[in-house]
């Protein structure tokens, strides 16, 4: 039997009006497409009173296949408003069920497109939320294009409720062929709308299933559909992207994005500029002291991080506390983060070193290394 909330139970319909009230009464036994089609004739009768009487057939509809054939009755008759709010008295796995079924009949009743797409704006934001079922299972192309012109025109805020569930909806069907679309979404999105929300979005699309990893094919489409997106909004907003790109292992690809992020720093003969310091540490008689080695990097901009390639050659430079008890372990290693303008800023980076070392309590020098040049 299907299974309705108490709260279903406990709504009583307004009296119906005289010319209608003998159809009324047919929901009380009639079952099956006898409902439904009690349902229509009421609704030719008077719409109006059909809506308000929707709740009492809702309760001769004791399975699934009788609210089916019910909600289309109704939709048939372009008596939507029950149909949208009747979810909210089904329990979860009848919801879906449900919203399914009404879903994949877009198919066949065109009618169907509009119901959904209307719900839109006719719907409060958790009201529209429980159609995702029926927007996934809807195989009409109308459908998709109406869902697709939504992800590509978000809304002119940092958050909505609706439009992320639309985008939701959109990327457990596309799945990765949802990157191109999502990519137009945060353009637009870039100046005052959902940008974070959607660059998520585009990540979700291409996880793994169960969360595996990724094909190659989807991260290669990930990485197009970002390195896209960077390309098109200002730097501050294309440097967030291209630290999701460093972290999902495509630092080449960020890289690449260094011009656009950091115009202003390009250097004179092409590439960036970077610090890094390796930092010495030992005791000195009972004196906590460092020598901070710092050296001037160039990099072609072929890195979005130039930390594996210096830490090395950074910690292999000769000792100056020789007479001291060295710290144990490997010498830290830092780089700016940021490309640097000019050399002056290199000498300021270096300062915020030594102050943060000065600060704990360690005498500090620095040592001046040869610059570093990367390929």
């Amino acid at each position: 039997m299907l299974n309705l909330t108490l709260g279903l139970a406990l709504l009583s319909s307004p009296a119906a009006a005289g010319p209608c009230d003998g159809i009324v009464k047919k929901a009380a036994t009639a079952k099956g497409d006898a409902l439904a089609a009690a349902f229509g004739e009421l609704a030719r009768c008077d719409k109006a009173v059909a809506e308000a009487e929707y709740k009492t057939f809702m309760k001769g509809a004791t399975d699934t296949d009788a609210l089916h054939a019910l909600s289309m009755s109704a939709i048939r008759s372009d008596v939507w408003n029950p149909v949208w709010k009747q979810l909210e008295y089904l329990d979860y796995a009848t919801r879906d069920e449900v919203a399914a079924r009404l879903g994949e009949a877009c198919a066949t009743e065109p009618k169907i497109v509009t119901f959904l797409s209307s719900s839109y704006l006719a719907l409060r934001d958790i009201e529209f939320q429980r159609w995702g079922r029926a927007f996934n299972a809807c195989p009409a192309p109308e459908l998709d294009a109406w869902v697709l012109k939504q992800v590509e025109s978000p809304p002119d805020q940092l958050f909505d409720e609706k439009y992320n569930s639309v985008v939701t909806m959109f990327v457990k069907k596309q799945r990765a062929g949802a990157l191109p679309a999502l990519a137009r979404g945060a353009i637009k999105a870039a100046a005052n709308g959902p940008y974070d929300a959607l660059l998520m979005q585009m990540d979700e699309a291409v996880s793994g299933e169960l969360g595996g990893d990724r094909s190659a094919a989807d991260a290669q489409a990930l990485e197009t559909a970002l390195v896209e997106v960077a390309s098109n909004v200002d730097p501050q907003k294309a440097k967030a992207v291209a630290d999701r790109l460093a972290a999902a292992g495509s630092g080449a690809a960020a890289a690449r994005l260094l011009p656009r992020i950091f115009p202003d720093r390009v250097q004179p003969g092409g590439g960036f500029l970077y610090g890094a310091a390796s930092i010495e540490e030992a005791d000195c008689g009972g004196e906590k002291s460092v020598v901070i080695h710092l050296a001037e990097v160039t990099d072609p901009g072929r890195r979005w991080l130039i930390l594996p390639e210096v830490e090395k050659p950074l910690r292999a430079v000769k000792p100056k506390l020789t007479k001291c008890t060295a710290a144990g372990g490997d010498w830290p290693v830092a780089t700016s983060p940021e490309p640097l303008k000019t050399a002056k800023e290199l000498e300021a980076w270096s300062a915020t070193l030594q102050k943060a070392w000065a600060d704990k309590g360690y005498t500090v020098k620095v040592k001046a290394e040869k610059a570093t040049a990367l390929k």
